[in-house]
Parts: C-alpha cells; sequence; structure tokens
C-alpha cells in the first residue's frame, strides 16, 4: 500500500482559484481585478477599489454616487449592538471585539439566512457599513469616551476618524489612510479568504463567512504580523 502523503498546512495544495486579484512577490507588487495596486491607490478613492472587488469593474459617477449613498445611509448601528460593546472588557483584543460586532450584526439583519444575490449584496453593504462604525465605538468606549455616531456627509476614511476622534484630519492624512485600505483591501487566496472560503462552502451566511476570515486573520502567522510590527 503506497504511503499516503499529507500535506501539512496545505503547503502545495491548489484548493481553488481566485480572479480579484493575484500576488506578483517576484516584482514586489498585486493587482485587483486586473488594475496594479499602485496606480489604484494613486488615482482612486477607497470606495472605488471597494466598488472594483466587488462589481469586477470601476465605478462610473453614477454608479459610484449610488454606492456611497448606500453604504452611508447603512453606518449607523443599533443601539443593542451599542451597549454589548459598551459592554465589552477594556482589555479585551480589537480582533475579539470587532469578530463579536460582526457576529451581532448577522443577529440583527433580517436578510442573515436568505441567500439571494440581492440579499446577499444587501449584507455586504450593511457589514461595509457599519463594522467602522462598531470598531470606533469600541475604541470610544475602551477609553471611557461617548460613542459619536456617523456623519453621512463624510466619505468612508473622513467618517471613521470623526467617529474615533471627533474631528477630521487634514486631506494627507485622509489620502494616506484611504491609500493603506486600498492595499489592504485584498490579497488574493490568503488564509483568512480560505478559511472564509470554507465557511461558505457549507452555504453558511455571509457574516459566519466574515466571522471566520476575522478569526483567521488574528492569527500571528497572517494579520497579527503586522500587530507585532507595530
Amino acid at each position: 500500500m503506497a504511503e499516503i502523503e499529507i500535506k501539512k498546512g496545505l503547503v502545495g495544495v491548489i484548493a481553488d482559484e481566485t480572479k480579484v486579484s493575484e500576488v506578483m512577490p517576484d516584482i514586489n507588487s498585486l493587482t485587483y481585478r486586473g488594475y496594479a495596486v499602485q496606480d489604484l491607490a494613486e488615482i482612486c478613492s477607497f470606495e472605488e477599489v471597494a466598488y472594483l472587488l466587488l462589481n469586477s469593474e470601476l465605478p462610473n459617477k453614477s454608479q459610484l454616487n449610488k454606492f456611497e449613498e448606500e453604504e452611508r445611509k447603512n453606518r449607523e448601528i443599533s443601539s443593542n449592538l451599542k451597549k454589548v460593546i459598551q459592554n465589552y472588557p477594556k482589555n479585551a483584543h480589537p480582533m475579539d471585539t470587532t469578530r463579536t460586532s460582526v457576529s451581532h450584526l448577522g443577529l440583527e439583519d433580517v436578510e442573515t439566512v436568505t441567500n439571494t444575490i440581492e440579499a446577499n449584496y444587501n449584507k455586504f453593504i450593511k457589514i461595509f457599513a457599519k463594522t467602522p462604525t462598531a470598531v470606533a465605538a469600541n475604541f470610544r468606549t475602551r477609553k471611557g469616551l461617548d460613542i459619536i455616531d456617523p456623519n453621512k456627509d463624510l466619505s468612508f476614511s473622513e467618517n471613521f476618524f470623526h467617529m474615533c476622534f471627533g474631528k477630521i484630519p487634514s486631506k494627507d492624512v485622509i489620502k494616506a489612510f484611504d491609500v493603506s485600505l486600498i492595499l489592504y483591501a485584498e490579497h488574493s487566496f490568503n488564509a483568512s479568504t480560505f478559511a472564509s472560503r470554507v465557511v461558505t462552502s457549507t452555504l453558511a451566511d455571509i457574516h459566519s463567512a466574515i466571522v471566520g476570515g476575522i478569526c483567521a486573520l488574528k492569527g500571528p502567522l497572517h494579520g497579527g504580523a503586522n500587530e507585532a510590527v507595530m
């Protein structure tokens, strides 16, 4: 009987493929939907790149306006989630609180178990819009500060600073934050993406898949490596 070769850590195992992005370590670059990330970071907002990743193409002005409007009107989190966040242990790891907040969003969403294209898009928009609000709320409560509600008149990045600090920094800082979000937006078939896809393959809901991804991202061999450096 031939000896079974076990691929520890799935090294060398091709589980699937992705067309969303391509990592090119030889030239220290990557692409999103065929666009070089350097070009996207230079000329696009984070909202434009988010639209690109979701829809496979960059938005025109009308499409971008609609996308931004949908995101902005879904930023508010419920009073119940605010209470949950206010009761998180002050020393809890931010990845743990983020994971728990996303899970709570799934408890509240009436479409959580509805697996249609339209419902999944709606859930994406709500998770995309509400997660920064929950993160900012936790940032403030762990410092003993009042939660600041989102401002629909601000961009994605401007609003995050507003919710965290109560003020908006210079345009250069906002641009730098936008660039950071763009560069971290998609890294092909990494561990957290794989974890999310494993959860999704069971026909579990989107919230569960994202929670799984966050759990994987926390690890010191994945997103936790950035934390160690910082």
